[in-house]
């Protein structure tokens, strides 16, 4: 009866690790992914001629992307959240603030 209550744990324990070690390697490889998105968020937002001047900080978790700085106008906060729409993002979170709206 002690083999076999031994054999139970030893084989519950290793589904527990078994189930664990893919998810630690999804959420690796979705970071690689996050910061690939990122980068492309970024290189959009250079090549567009409002944009490009303006402080933008780009984060991406598990396929959200979030902005956050400063931009000149309402228009241009509009522009970034379209322009963040790259492959892989699901949804933007955008937090960009217009200079001088609050005054």
């Amino acid at each position: 009866m002690t083999r076999i209550a031994l054999a139970l744990s030893v084989a519950g324990g290793a589904l527990v690790l078994g189930a664990m070690s893919p998810r630690a390697v999804a959420d690796e490889s979705s970071t690689g992914a996050d910061r690939k998105e990122e980068q492309q968020i970024q290189a959009q937002f250079q090549k567009a001629p409002d944009l490009e001047n303006n402080h933008i900080a780009v984060t991406v978790d598990d396929g959200i992307a979030v902005l956050e700085g400063t931009v000149d106008s309402q228009r241009e906060k509009k522009e970034a959240q379209q322009l963040a729409h790259v492959d892989g993002i699901l949804g933007v979170n955008n937090r960009l603030q217009v200079r001088g709206a609050g005054k």
